[in-house]
């Protein structure tokens, strides 16, 4: 009988009426907040402090919060709330929704939907929006691919937003959310301004991509893959089923395609010698190192001995990709490069371009990722049956 590990998750993740799921995600989570101001700006809200209703009516208000000692301070406009070390504001009429400005740190406006719960940690202000996923989701793929791309596109990551999010719903457990909103989970910026967006989270609802055993996929994906994605392996040395390498002639004409670098040869030969002990006094060796076309992906600098790790290189000197060349020129090398990130997964300029030409999210999604399904996250339950009754 195969382990559905994921769906444990799905199952906790789906509320027992039916209606959409919530998720938590922690704000700010890399400025430690101190002092906030937060506006009604639609529906209705419950104030609550340390469990005790404070205003049941709020509506078109305006509410500061400050951190003072271990407690935050409340207050409107005109008079002070009190003191309290938990508060929420949850939203009691359809579509609430609040803008919130951070004033230390200073931060630009963002707007948030559904609710918001803040907590007194020991030297900041703990934010958690507590709010639908699809609405969750269509912020993080605004705040991840802009605003100019095909609708068609914004399926695609709607569907790869929801998959990872299912699949990491413990990631920050210890903290009292599900994922952060920055980009060691997913960016979300909260509210999505653009109604292709909300429109492509709300018509993908609800569907993930699984692979042939049902277990939801590494959803990675890279700006620009040069023009050939990569092996999951070589970039991170261990193999997924999903992640191979495909060629993308979709991408290679897009901002990111390529990219230049020079180096002076000095620099390139005490780098080499001194980190990889490389034998630049061999006069072989040395003009190999000087003069390297790059054909496709690979996963070390030199066929010799000597096999340097691309992904170190990269890593050393801030380049855009492994996926180069390099060739002298008087007293420097150039660097040729292709892309822009790992190269693992979706490659996003050129998933942009096929969705341009017509081709749909299913057909996108099944191009980058190797034998994978499109499925309901409700259908899971009548899988999992199938396949016990068989066994």
């Amino acid at each position: 009988m195969r382990k559905y590990h994921f769906l444990f998750l799905v199952l906790l993740f789906r509320v027992m009426s039916g209606t959409a799921s919530p998720v938590d995600i922690g704000l700010y989570t890399d400025c430690k907040p101190q002092d906030l101001m937060i506006s009604i700006s639609a529906g209705k809200y419950l104030l609550k402090g340390d469990g005790k209703i404070i205003s049941d009516t709020l509506s078109a208000s305006i509410l500061e919060f400050r951190k003072q000692g271990d407690s935050i301070w409340v207050k409107t406009l005109e008079r002070s709330l009190g003191r309290y070390r938990n508060l929420s504001l949850t939203a009691i009429a359809p579509g609430s929704s609040f803008k919130l400005r951070m004033i230390a740190p200073a931060m630009p406006l963002r707007f948030f939907e559904d609710d918001l719960f803040l907590k007194s940690g020991t030297d900041q202000i703990r934010l958690i929006n507590h709010l639908d996923i699809e609405k969750y989701v269509a912020g993080v793929v605004e705040a991840e691919s802009g605003t100019i791309a095909e609708e068609e596109f914004y399926k695609v990551q709607s569907i790869l937003c929801r998959t990872y999010a299912l699949a990491n719903l413990g990631k920050h457990a210890g903290e009292g959310f599900n994922l952060c909103d920055k980009v060691h989970c997913q960016v979300f910026r909260g509210k999505t301004r653009d109604p292709h967006v909300y429109f492509a989270s709300r018509s993908t609802k609800d569907l993930v991509a699984v692979d042939n055993d049902l277990r939801l996929i590494s959803t990675t994906f890279s700006s620009n893959c040069g023009g050939q994605t990569a092996n999951a392996e070589d970039v991170w040395g261990k193999p997924a089923a999903c992640l191979k390498s495909v060629p993308d002639s979709f991408c290679i004409h897009m901002p990111h395609a390529h990219w230049e670098r020079r180096i002076s040869i000095e620099d390139w030969k005490s780098y080499l010698e001194l980190k990889h002990r490389y034998p630049v006094n061999d006069s072989i060796a040395l003009s190999y190192a000087l003069n390297v076309p790059k054909t496709g992906r690979s996963v070390y600098f030199t066929d010799r001995d000597q096999r340097i790790p691309l992904t170190t290189i990269r890593n050393d000197f801030q380049l855009k990709s492994t996926f180069f060349s390099v060739a002298q020129k008087n007293d420097s090398i150039i660097i040729t490069g292709r892309g822009y990130g790992h190269g693992v997964g979706l490659c996003q300029e050129g998933a942009m371009q096929m969705a341009k030409r017509g081709y749909s999210y299913s057909y996108i999604l099944n191009y980058y990722y190797h034998n994978i399904n499109i499925i309901d996250i409700d259908k899971m339950e009548f899988f999992k049956e199938g396949d016990e009754a068989g066994n």
